[in-house]
């Protein structure tokens, strides 16, 4: 294949996602998505250590409460909207709540009332990304392409990109406003990708004769092992890559003596190499299964660790952050695409489903990370993440019974 051919395949497929209706504008409140959660985030811990007066482990705390609080209410609401609840009212109820619970911090300034007003509207907003995953399913179905895994490579590329825009606006804003100009800039973000969806947003196609009408039987993911091992993996996917976060930036500047520009060179590099990757394994989800994809990447992941915990001079884990690109391209796309597909008529409980796994991956890695740095230290928080890629390739390589077929397995 020519090197030319290559680039016009992907322009061509692009173009296609393009003509599916409401797919452009998925793509935009994706990317603002990103924008508004990244405009703050990273301010947050500043914040709460400095005006609220907290230690950083209530933050912690903090973080870890809000999280949670939107697991169950999520997965409830996937049910619903399986069965024929509105996405779009869902969805744009989901945006001004989050909105909601962002503007708390305008007017609350004591962090217990804080707590318990961002528990109940974060709850209440986290249905809106599985949501939005599961429109863009159902309107990918409708338009009678079956390239799911391009078109979520896509999505889930535009909020990397956000994320990676938010805290260069969120930059600005707090230094221009200080901390009430990143919440206001977070409220009015959120507002807007609501109205965008209240207007423009379309009910999608009418599903078949032959699928809608036979209800979908309700899942139980403890009940079902079907289900129930990759949600597994991806909590242990997810667990390990948090351990990396939690700990990179204490490793580089503790073990390898590097300082905070070096920390956000390897932040830079991975964030920056994720867009491009994850639009590659769109291409590659046309000729190989799910489940390969899965296992190539965690494999990949495997040996990202390794690197790291024989690392011994800067360069190693620059280097490393192409693998580690490769390795979060793979679980943030293909992960989500791989449960959809296991439950292809339950598109919203699918994503919320990889949601709440990558959701609790996320609070097991920040807790388990800091534990076994602090007991075997920085580098020794790695044979952790080494051990949760172990487990996760293992139940991946399980036979995945029940699964639809992909076109890599034909």
């Amino acid at each position: 294949m020519s090197k030319g051919v290559l680039p016009y395949i992907m322009l061509k497929r692009i173009r296609l996602l393009f003509r599916i209706p409401g797919y452009p504008l998925y793509m935009i409140c994706m990317m603002l998505m990103g924008m508004a959660i990244s405009i703050s985030s990273p301010f947050l811990a500043v914040y709460f250590t400095t005006k609220l007066e907290v230690s950083a482990a209530t933050f912690g705390v903090f973080t870890a409460v809000t999280l949670l609080s939107g697991v169950w209410l999520s997965s409830a609401v996937a049910r619903r909207s399986d069965s024929g609840l509105s996405r779009k009212k869902i969805m744009a109820a989901a945006l001004i709540c989050n909105a909601i619970a962002f503007s708390g911090y305008l007017f609350i300034h004591e962090f217990y009332a804080l707590l318990v007003f961002m528990t109940v509207f974060t709850a209440l907003g986290t249905p809106a990304m599985p949501q939005l995953f599961a429109s863009s399913r159902e309107a990918v179905n409708a338009s009678g392409t079956a390239d799911h895994g391009f078109a979520n490579s896509t999505l889930r590329s535009m909020f990397s990109l956000g994320f990676i825009l938010g805290p260069l606006i969120g930059s600005v804003l707090i230094a221009q406003f200080g901390f009430r100009g990143i919440f206001a800039g977070t409220v009015a973000i959120f507002v807007f990708c609501a109205v965008l969806i209240s207007v423009f947003m379309k009910q999608p196609a009418a599903a078949p004769a032959s699928t809608a009408a036979r209800p979908a039987p309700p899942m139980r993911l403890h009940q079902d092992a079907r289900v129930l091992l990759p949600f597994l993996v991806v909590a242990f996917l997810y667990t390990g890559h948090w351990m990396n976060n939690l700990n990179i930036s204490l490793f580089v500047t503790g073990s390898l003596g590097g300082n905070t520009g070096d920390v956000a060179t390897v932040a830079s590099i991975c964030a920056l190499l994720e867009i491009p990757i994850m639009l590659a394994l769109g291409g590659l989800s046309a000729k190989f299964s799910g489940q390969k994809l899965m296992l190539s990447g965690i494999v990949v992941g495997g040996v990202y660790y390794l690197v790291v915990l024989f690392a011994s001079q800067m360069w190693q884990v620059l280097a490393g952050q192409v693998l580690l690109a490769f390795f979060v391209a793979v679980i943030s796309t293909v992960g989500i695409s791989y449960i959809q597909d296991l439950l292809p008529d339950q598109p919203g409980y699918a994503s919320t489903l990889y949601t709440n796994g990558s959701t609790l991956g996320r609070l097991a890695g920040n807790l388990a990370g800091g534990l076994a740095a602090g007991w075997f230290g920085n580098r020794g928080a790695y044979v952790g993440c080494l051990l949760f890629a172990c487990a996760a390739f293992a139940l991946m390589a399980l036979p995945q019974r029940g699964l639809a077929a992909s076109p890599g397995d034909s």
